[in-house]
C-alpha cells in the first residue's frame, strides 16, 4: 500500500534520527566521503548559476539535510551573505554543526520546517535553492506558493539536479527510482506539470535539461546519461535530469 503524505514525511524526519550513516549522533567517514562526491557535482551546478549564488545577499536552502551545501557556499563562494538552512527533520538540522566545523563557517539561521511551511517573514530572500531535494517535497504547489512568499521581487528559486520525466514515462521512471536502494521515498518531477503550477502562481519557470553526471552512478547509468548528452533532443521525452529556475512575473 502506498504511503500517505504524513507517513512519507515521517520517514524523512526519522531517517536522520535512525541512520547509522548520517545521524546527528556521529559524523562518519562514509558520510564525509559521500558528500565529497556530491560536492563535486554541486560545485558544477554552482558554477552554472554562479551569478545568482555569488551576488545574493540572503540565501535560503530548502530540504538541506545536514546543510553541507550552504556551508560550502559560505566558505568558498559568498561568505558575506546571510544563510538560512531548513529541512523537515530536526535531526538533520542538529547535524549541521558537523559541517560548520568541516568548512569553518557559521550558518546564520537554522530551521526544522516543511518545505511548504517555513516560519520566516515575507520577501526575505534573494535566492532560494535546493539541491537534489525537490523530488522529496511531494506538495509541490504548496511549496512553490510558500517559496514565492519568501522571495524578494527580483529573486530566484533554483531546484537543482532533479530527476525528471515526461508524463507518459513517469510511472516507469517512478518505479525505477523507488526500486533503487535508498532509505526515503522519492518522486520524479514532470516539467510540464511543474511549469503549469508555476504559471498558476504567476511564477516564471525555466527548465534546463542537464544530463551531465559527475557522480558515479554505475556503468549503465553513466552510459545512459552520456547518450543523453549526445542526443539532447531526447531529454524532454525520456527520463533525464533537469534544473528549474523560478522568478516572479
Amino acid at each position: 500500500m502506498p504511503l500517505t503524505l504524513h507517513e512519507k514525511e515521517q520517514v524523512e524526519i526519522d531517517y536522520w534520527k535512525n541512520s547509522n550513516f548520517e545521524s546527528d549522533d556521529s559524523f562518519t567517514v562514509d558520510n564525509f566521503l559521500n558528500k565529497a562526491q556530491e560536492l563535486k557535482h554541486f560545485n558544477y551546478k554552482v558554477l552554472k548559476y554562479k551569478h545568482q549564488f555569488s551576488t545574493a545577499q540572503s540565501i535560503l536552502e530548502v530540504g538541506a539535510g545536514q546543510g553541507w551545501a550552504s556551508c560550502f557556499l559560505k566558505r568558498f563562494y559568498n561568505p558575506k551573505a546571510d544563510y538560512t538552512v531548513s529541512d523537515i527533520s530536526p535531526y538533520a538540522i542538529n547535524s549541521l554543526a558537523y559541517w560548520e566545523e568541516v568548512f569553518n563557517v557559521s550558518i546564520d539561521s537554522k530551521l526544522a520546517a516543511k518545505s511548504y511551511d517555513i516560519a520566516v517573514g515575507e520577501k526575505r530572500f534573494d535566492l532560494i535553492f535546493c539541491y537534489a531535494a525537490a523530488h522529496h517535497f511531494v506538495r509541490y504547489k504548496e511549496t512553490l506558493t510558500e517559496l514565492k512568499r519568501l522571495l524578494k521581487p527580483e529573486g530566484k528559486i533554483l531546484f537543482l539536479y532533479e530527476p525528471v520525466s515526461s508524463k507518459l514515462l513517469y510511472p516507469l521512471y517512478y518505479r525505477y527510482v523507488n526500486a533503487m536502494p535508498h532509505s526515503t521515498p522519492e518522486d520524479v518531477l514532470v516539467p510540464k506539470s511543474i511549469s503549469r503550477m508555476a504559471e498558476a502562481l504567476e511564477l516564471e519557470c525555466q527548465v534546463s535539461y542537464d544530463p551531465n553526471q559527475s557522480i558515479n552512478r554505475g556503468v549503465v547509468v553513466t552510459i545512459y546519461f552520456f547518450m543523453l548528452r549526445k542526443l539532447r533532443f531526447l531529454n524532454s521525452l525520456v527520463p533525464s535530469s533537469a534544473d528549474f529556475v523560478f522568478s516572479r512575473k
